[in-house]
């Protein structure tokens, strides 16, 4: 296993643990033309759009531990499904976990609540935003088959809530509805999606994915939560940014650049 990134934002360790990987097709950013992508990519030193899915543990000093969503699954074939063997090297065992933190429905955050791995996590709470619900409950999406198989620990959490222990629920509404971070501490936020490529979408933030379910509100939150990260000199991290997964940013023309810390 690769080595695990990890921070600490007051009583909190955090670690990221990456599920697993692809790489975006040009089609997945079809308001940026395929050039430009491949302009973007190259001052990055890469050739394609690869991304990762990350999920993150919370320890805090007093034993209790979070997860903040569950990767693929099975969901993703080989591309996903790395997180149970990641956490065996942590040294937690998924019963150790006492809360689930779902930042929103799409599969590669919530697959693992599914199939084989259904029973991984059958003790801990799950706390979603009830604008999920409302958006997935009657789909044939993998989010409406968390909805039914958790619905007896399913907790419903609004925006700005406090979850208790020094951490916020971040209201990122537009890539679905409920869609949401977490600030913890005084300095350190998980953004979730509201980046999938680095390379394409943090020197213009207006570059996105088909994946958003509001376009407009996804492009609104984006540019305020980069904006506020480098403005309060945050410590930041992202569900699919790949490298370093904590990290600061800086302004850089109209849009904005990774620092590592």
């Amino acid at each position: 296993m690769d080595p695990v990134d990890s921070v600490r934002s007051g009583p909190w360790r955090v670690d990221c643990l990456v599920d697993g990987g692809m790489t975006f097709g040009t089609d997945v950013f079809a308001n940026v033309a395929p050039t430009r992508q491949a302009e973007l990519l190259g001052a990055a030193g890469l050739s394609a759009a690869v991304t990762e899915f990350n999920a993150y543990l919370m320890r805090h000093d007093d034993g209790r531990i979070w997860l903040v969503d569950t990767g693929c699954g099975s969901i993703c074939g080989p591309e996903g499904g790395q997180l149970p063997d990641r956490l065996t090297s942590a040294g937690i065992a998924p019963g150790d976990i006492s809360r689930v933190i779902l930042t929103h429905l799409h599969a590669d955050h919530c697959g693992g609540l599914l199939g084989p791995g259904a029973a991984l996590f059958s003790d801990a709470e799950i706390l979603l935003h009830p604008d999920e619900v409302a958006h997935w409950r009657d789909t044939e999406a993998p989010g409406a088959q968390v909805l039914k198989t958790c619905a007896d620990r399913l907790r419903l959490v609004g925006s700005d809530t406090d979850l208790g222990a020094d951490v916020l629920v971040w209201a990122l509404p537009g890539h679905t509805p409920g869609h949401f971070g977490l600030r913890i501490g005084d300095d350190l936020v998980l953004a979730s999606d509201i980046v999938h490529s680095e390379a394409l979408q943090l020197p213009d933030p207006a570059n996105a994915t088909q994946f958003d379910v509001d376009p407009a509100q996804a492009l609104a939150s984006r540019r305020a939560a980069l904006a506020e990260i480098a403005e309060r000199n945050l410590v930041w991290s992202g569900s699919h940014l790949i490298g370093a997964k904590f990290a600061r940013l800086c302004r850089a023309g109209d849009g904005f650049a990774k620092l590592e810390i």
